[in-house]
């Protein structure tokens, strides 16, 4: 630095320390701050802070003294009329000048591109801001003009002679810096695998706007630095630059104000979250800071320089994050990451040399080599102690295997399942139920017990699900759970089966659906051997796939908290009644015999969500207060968010498959989930209705129940196409439609099964092939990869039974038929996206009996939970499941024991099937065996049509207990 008076010299180094914090502040929060998904909220508030800050110290620090700039106010106006003064300064136009007309142009511009590019941000390249060193360098070339430092006490009236051929000289070296920056964040990018759309839409020139929003911010920074560094007066300067932010900051408003007629953006623009509104109000400060502050460096240093320190932090604080998961350190035990994070940080210190230097004007120095080359040396020092950083902090190891999880796993299983059968007899499944719940069993559990051991049932004293699931019903009166139910009943527009309960017999309600009258049918087939032991009873059952009942947190634990004070009340009681012959007031009938006019009927209780995101209404109600949904949102459905998903994740695997599907911790898939983003069919409700559904959401509150689609055998699997192991494909295999939502405004783009069906492009690449010297793919890749994810489909089953190569991973995913569930725009965007071109005929749908030639099967949700999981066990193949929605079975069915758990990224399905694909040593195919054949063989022996029946005649007693009157004296004593 030149010399300056002491006191200047402190106010530089303070500027300094404030704009490297509040950088690295920012970019700290760039993931979780809900502020970068409003860029225009964010931008208006940030410029109009700007502009205040910038005028006011025009004024009361450096004070307006040129009468020709006509003075805000006299010395002594008071702050109000201070503050109007400032707003009514942008109609000053008399004193606009060209740059300020450019300086508007470009802030305005690069809002509305940065807007473009979060709207879709899956499509953007990171990285790019690292090119602006480069971009700065190359307008000082185009712009070699003498400068004034007028900060520094003295005028240099021309660049040092050479100058150019040193500005070309780092130019080079800026280009390659950016070119190793971007390099490095494209090698240790953790992805969610979300698509950017083949074909000609706008969303793939994402990348272009990337890059004119980058010159537009060299253009500023240059500019600014002009008008800092020239000859004008430096109040005027100021006062200048804090006109062109409120002047910007009116201009985006306006915009916004217009783009309100549209009721969906006006909701957008107007209804903020508390969340939102304390995130954009402290970034949008700190983003001030920072620019009030470079405001103040471009007096005293080039804008190369204040560029790379805008840029290194973001890089730096990246670098971290990639530290703490464990990503850098395999991106740097390859040769080709190595050399990019060298240079990254070496050339990161060049450039810093470059920056001092041309503050000083490229003057001649005294400097030896050493000397001028020291910040070099430093960036190295830097790099081997991060390095080493990545060495010792990085969880996992280099390449963790699921073989630890595995086989605890198996020991959990095994005890769970001999604890949940160790009943011996009527009298030790009485004792069992009131040490496990609490509570005596309901009447006739006799006679529960009595079907269970008839038909064999492994499960007799395990039935967690049940209670759990009715546990807040037991806060609500019986009566008010009757009039409920009947209240569904009687708007048969909500999608609601009725089964009827009376003497002993099953009846459906009139009111349905021709296309869901099946459902009803498999039910009152599944209730009917034991109906005659269940009292009389009304019954509501969800015939769409969505969960309905979604009831925020604070009434959740109200209800919660009532329903453990009733059932300890009912603990206490000594002499147990049977069921109650009548209820009051009884069940009503009326609606059995409406017309059709009942179609009509609209319930005020339920709304309609179809494509609609439905997670910051429904889900982060149900969610405490402190839980990571309502403290930040990861509004970058890009990026991967590690740490929402670690509290259910060990070294990279699902480790705790009931915690995975808990959404309170895992804000990011708000857009990662067909149903959370744009469900087909989605009409919820805040209140606690008695809803039977055959999946839920784990925030969700409905009932579980066993689908009738699995047990009515909808899809299921033939014994006589049972495969041994060793006879099955070495393959990845799937089939399926685009069911997990509505497809409308790009939203598939992030859908479960769509991302699925994009990956193994991606599978195969390595670490050298990600590279962008290298956009070829590698010889030697992770997987040899046979991939039929498009056209032409698979042969015949009789054509693809050939001696597997054991060595080798096929991989052989595929969407059959036409897109239906969207658009025109996106469905003539998915067509071309995974079938290659708008006019390609969609493969054909295939036996479902092809699903058992193949080793690894993958079970997805579709608009709620996939009938296939079972079939898939039973089948003797691996099952591999990423689900959010749950099930009757799931405490039955264990992860890592009878299935392959997946977390809804998707980010460990190929570390997964690497390991237990490969065989030999290191790999785990004799694993995957034992998985699959444990599987089978405790499907075959556990989830029965028998199993279904039990698990159902026993949420039935406990339901018929709940809805009576005299419920606190209902039991049954052995």
């Amino acid at each position: 630095m030149l010399k300056m008076a002491p006191s200047q010299h402190k106010l530089v180094v303070s500027a300094l320390c404030i704009f490297g914090l509040s950088t690295a502040f920012v970019w700290s929060r760039y993931y979780k701050s809900a502020a970068f998904e409003r860029p225009f909220h964010f931008s208006i508030l940030t410029f109009l802070f700007s502009g205040l800050a910038l005028s006011a110290y025009a004024r009361y620090i450096l004070g307006l003294e040129s009468s020709s700039y006509a003075p805000l106010s006299n010395g002594d106006a008071s702050p109000k009329s201070f503050l109007a003064d400032i707003l009514r300064s942008p109609l000053r136009f008399r004193y606009l000048s060209p740059s300020f007309a450019l300086l508007l142009f470009c802030l305005v511009s690069r809002t509305i591109l940065y807007w473009r590019t979060i709207r879709t941000i899956h499509c953007s390249s990171d990285g790019l801001q690292s090119f602006l060193p480069f971009l700065l360098i190359i307008l000082d070339i185009l712009d070699l003009r003498p400068v004034r430092l007028a900060r520094h006490g003295h005028d240099t009236q021309a660049h040092a002679p050479g100058a150019s051929s040193v500005l070309m000289k780092y130019a080079l070296i800026a280009l390659l810096w950016g070119l190793a920056a971007t390099d490095t964040l494209l090698l240790s990018e953790r992805t969610t695998g979300a698509i950017c759309p083949a074909g000609p839409y706008i969303e793939r020139l994402i990348p272009l706007a990337q890059l004119v929003t980058l010159a537009l911010d060299a253009l500023v920074i240059s500019q600014i630095g002009k008008l800092r560094q020239g000859s004008q007066g430096h109040s005027k300067t100021w006062h200048l630059l804090g006109t062109l932010f409120l002047t910007s900051a009116g201009i985006l408003a306006f915009l916004g104000i217009w783009s309100s007629i549209d009721r969906a953006s006006f909701q957008w623009n107007v209804f903020l979250t508390w969340l939102a509104v304390g995130d954009l109000v402290i970034d949008s400060i700190a983003v001030t800071t920072g620019i009030v502050s470079a405001v103040y460096l471009l007096g005293y240093f080039h804008v190369t320089l204040l560029s790379l320190l805008l840029t290194t932090p973001s890089i730096f604080v990246y670098l971290q994050w990639r530290i703490m998961d464990g990503t850098m350190i395999n991106v740097w035990s390859n040769w080709w990451g190595l050399i990019t994070g060298v240079w990254l940080f070496w050339g990161a210190g060049i450039l810093f040399h470059f920056g001092k230097a041309a503050t000083l004007q490229f003057q001649s120095s005294s400097e030896g080599v050493v000397s001028r080359n020291r910040y070099g040396f430093y960036a190295l020092i830097a790099f081997l102690l991060v390095f080493c950083q990545a060495i010792f902090l990085s969880p996992g190891g280099f390449r963790p295997t699921p073989s630890p999880i595995i086989a605890n796993a198996r020991s959990e299983s095994d005890a769970w399942i001999a604890k949940a059968g160790k009943s011996r007899s009527l009298k030790d499944a009485v004792s069992e139920y009131r040490e496990r719940y609490g509570v005596p069993p309901p009447p006739n559990f006799d006679k529960w017990y009595d079907f269970a051991t008839s038909v064999k049932s492994p499960v007799i004293d395990t039935f967690d699900q049940i209670h759990a699931d009715l546990l807040p019903y037991w806060g609500t009166l019986p009566s008010i759970l009757r009039q409920r139910t009947t209240h569904l009943l009687e708007h048969p527009s909500l999608s609601m089966g009725g089964i009827i309960i009376e003497g002993g017999k099953v009846d459906i309600s009139p009111h349905i659906h021709g296309t869901h009258r099946w459902m009803m049918d498999v039910t009152r087939e599944m209730l009917d051997p034991f109906a005659q032991w269940l009292p009389d009873m009304q019954l509501a059952f969800n015939l769409d796939d969505e969960c309905r009942i979604s009831v925020p947190r604070d009434r959740m634990d109200a209800y919660m908290e009532e329903g453990l004070k009733a059932r300890a009340r009912l603990a206490a009681k000594q002499d147990l009644l049977p069921f109650s012959n009548a209820q009051d007031p009884p069940w009503m009938k009326e609606y059995l015999n409406a017309d059709d006019s009942i179609w009509n009927e609209k319930s005020p209780w339920f709304s309609d969500q179809s494509k609609r995101q439905i997670f910051y209404e429904w889900i982060s109600p149900t969610c405490p207060a402190d839980s990571p949904v309502n403290k930040y949102r990861w509004w970058n459905r890009k990026a991967e968010c590690p740490e929402c998903s670690a509290p259910h994740m060990t070294n990279g695997f699902v480790s705790n498959w009931t915690l995975s599907g808990d959404l309170c911790h895992q804000p990011d898939l708000a857009y990662l989930h067909g149903v959370l983003l744009s469900s087909s069919a989605m009409a919820p409700s805040h209140t606690l209705f008695p809803v039977f559904s055959q999946s839920r959401l784990y925030n969700f509150a409905d009932i579980l129940y066993p689908s009738p689609w699995n047990y009515g055998e909808k899809v299921e699997f033939e014994n006589n196409r049972s495969m041994p192991w060793e006879e099955k494909l070495n393959s990845v295999y799937w089939r399926g439609a685009s069911s997990d939502g509505f497809a409308v405004h790009g939203a598939w783009q992030t859908f479960l099964r769509a991302r699925f069906v994009h990956m193994p492009a991606k599978a195969r690449m390595t670490v050298r092939a990600k590279s962008l010297f290298n956009l070829l793919p590698s010889r030697r890749d992770l997987f040899s990869i046979r991939s039929t994810t498009a056209t032409p489909p698979s042969p015949p089953p009789s054509q693809t039974i050939a001696p597997p190569d054991n060595d080798r991973l096929a991989i052989n995913v595929s969407f059959v038929g036409n897109f239906n569930r969207c658009d025109e725009r996106d469905c003539r965007a998915e067509h071309i996206t995974f079938y290659g071109s708008a006019d390609a005929t969609p493969p054909p749908s295939l036996d479902f009996q092809e699903h058992w030639h193949h080793r690894h099967l993958v079970d997805l949700d579709g608009a709620a939970f996939s009938g296939r999981f079972l079939p898939f066990l039973k089948s003797g193949s691996l099952p591999y499941r990423a689900a959010l929605f749950r099930t009757w079975w799931e405490e039955r069915v264990h992860a890592w024991r009878h299935f392959v758990p997946l977390d809804a990224r998707l980010a460990d399905l190929w570390p997964a099937v690497s390991y237990l694909s490969r065989g030999g040593s290191g790999g785990g195919s004799a694993e995957a065996d034992e998985i699959a054949q444990a599987g089978r063989e405790w499907a075959l022996e556990a989830l029965r049509k028998e199993d279904m029946q039990v698990y159902m005649f026993r949420l039935l007693l406990e339901w018929g207990r709940l809805v009576d009157d005299r419920r606190e004296d209902l039991g049954f004593a052995a």
